[in-house]
């Protein structure tokens, strides 16, 4: 017997017709208990389903290339997130780079903060950006990325340690609305913000996805 129908009195219960309406309503309810019950798995970069993975990307700005592996995706997801709020910032740059890339990035600017006596050397407008490879990225997917993340007339000075023949470009970074810039680095370029995806319908009883 069905957990809605056992709550039903004795004789409404032994009648066939309320018996199956009542059951009918327990599938449907059900259904939504299960989404309830997986909803805090599939916000989780780490055990959402490829699809909802997909939905939390589009938010932060994100471009998932659907045949890279889903390590590679999900940890992607997991720190431009952790990154949001440092977006436009030498940290922030660093983290996300890295991230795309799987390479030790290192970015240094002429920011810096200054007090009401302090002698405030020329603006010099070069962000050197050095990292030991590309990944699968290329250089010029690079150049495109810091493009988005700097300020405007930003020049870069791109040094890659060991150059490398990358395979085609994956995962790419659009941009977030603007973001407050930490002390000591410049305030990051908007762009238009990407219309976010609708959110996909979970099969009832979904569970985790894979490589999580």
């Amino acid at each position: 017997m069905s957990w809605l129908v056992e709550q039903m009195p004795r004789a409404m219960a032994a009648d066939p017709v309320l018996a199956g309406f009542a059951s009918a309503f327990e599938e449907v309810a059900d259904t939504v208990l299960a989404r309830v019950d997986s909803i805090e798995y599939q916000v989780d970069a780490g055990l959402a389903t490829p699809e909802m993975l997909q939905f939390i990307a589009s938010w932060l700005g994100l471009v998932l290339e659907p045949t890279d592996p889903p390590a590679y995706r999900r940890a992607l997801v997991r720190q431009v997130g952790r990154l949001l709020g440092w977006r436009g910032t030498r940290y922030g740059v660093e983290g996300l780079l890295e991230a795309a890339t799987g390479a030790r990035v290192t970015v240094s600017d002429g920011g810096g903060v200054y007090g009401i006596r302090d002698e405030v050397p020329p603006a010099d407008p070069v962000v050197r950006v050095s990292l030991d490879h590309t990944g699968h990225l290329s250089e010029q997917q690079v150049r495109g990325f810091l493009e988005v993340e700097l300020p405007l007339g930003a020049q870069v000075e791109l040094d890659v340690r060991y150059p490398q023949s990358p395979t085609r470009g994956r995962a790419s970074v659009r941009a977030f609305p603007p973001q407050g810039a930490a002390p000591g680095t410049a305030r990051g370029r908007a762009r238009p913000p990407q219309p976010p995806q609708q959110p996909p319908e979970a099969a009832p009883g979904e569970g985790g996805a894979d490589g999580g």
